[in-house]
């Protein structure tokens, strides 16, 4: 690639996986990333060791594909621009602090399909917690975005608010925290809720996420597998409108027939007109109640659909 000669055809794709041990390579690096932006590279995936990267390698007009894995940013971000950009993909991506990371983000205006994962913000990983930014931490806003996977400690609810899936992640490290400032999402029909940890207070959470979801048809929340709540879960005093009018299929994994268990998914059967199928997946070694009790419980409870079919997948967890 770095020897042939220019041409007005774009370069499709261009794939680095590398580990260096070496100075030398790091120019290397930067000098193979220059060539595929020259051959106006359309599709472009990285996965080095961390290497640090100067954004400005990150400016183009061609890139409709972007991928990056294990890679730093040291400097400022603001000089980022991909107005072609439609599908991002970020894992172990680490950012001097979230305005860099919001940079980054807005810097493609039309972007379709984002994936987040351990992204690293260095301001926020130091013991002071006084890191917000004189100016305040900047707004994001993606409003060609169709589907994202994030994670709940990325609290960008406010830019990506016109998605029509939606992953979130709550990690080990915000076992504490909930759904909070949670904005209207109007076009969302389909949301996973992918829990990570073992101390389990989200019901509340998912119960306000649902309130602000009003289209949702397909849900899916799987617990960790040894996930516990002490806090009691209540019905909310109105049915949420997703539920009521909406909401096709919801599955629940880990299912421990805990007491908040049972009434989340009682609500669902009792309330969901719509409802074609209920999922329940239980981890059989962490049960709260036998496997006769929970299919006894649920297959009893009254639903107000009709075409509702409800199957229970029992498997044994190491």
């Amino acid at each position: 690639m770095l020897s042939r000669p220019s041409t007005n055809q774009p370069l499709k794709s261009f794939h680095l996986n590398f580990f260096y041990g070496h100075p030398d390579t790091v120019f290397n690096v930067t000098k193979w990333l220059k060539a595929a932006k020259q051959h106006c590279v359309e599709e472009l995936h990285l996965s080095l060791r961390f290497h640090t990267l100067n954004p400005v390698i990150f400016i183009s007009q061609t890139l409709v594909v972007l991928k990056l894995k294990r890679i730093d940013f040291s400097i400022d971000t603001s000089c980022v621009h991909l107005p072609l950009l439609k599908k991002l993909h970020l894992k172990y991506v680490g950012f001097r602090n979230r305005n860099d990371y919001i940079n980054f983000l807005s810097a493609s205006p039309i972007l379709h399909k984002l994936h987040a994962e351990h992204i690293r913000l260095r301001s926020e990983m130091r013991s002071d917690k006084n890191n917000i930014p004189e100016e305040g931490f900047k707004s994001l806003t993606l409003s060609k975005l169709v589907r994202a996977s994030i994670s709940s400690m990325d609290a960008l609810f406010n830019g990506i608010d016109n998605v029509e899936f939606l992953r979130i992640t709550k990690g080990f490290k915000d076992q504490e925290a909930t759904f909070i400032a949670i904005p209207l999402f109007p076009n969302l029909n389909h949301i996973e809720l992918v829990f990570c940890n073992s101390s389990f207070h989200c019901w509340d959470g998912i119960g306000e996420l649902l309130r602000h979801c009003p289209k949702l048809q397909i849900l899916i929340i799987k617990k960790w597998t040894t996930a516990s709540s002490s806090n009691e879960w209540k019905h909310p005093l109105s049915v949420h409108e997703c539920v009521s009018s909406h909401l096709r299929s919801c599955t629940i994994l880990n299912f421990h027939g805990s007491a908040n268990d049972l009434r989340f998914a009682t609500y669902i059967l009792q309330n969901a007109g719509l409802l074609e199928d209920m999922k329940i997946g239980v981890t059989t070694n962490r049960m709260h109640l036998g496997k006769s009790q929970i299919k006894e419980e649920l297959s009893s409870c009254p639903t107000i659909s009709s075409r509702c079919k409800l199957s229970f997948k029992f498997k044994y967890c190491y």
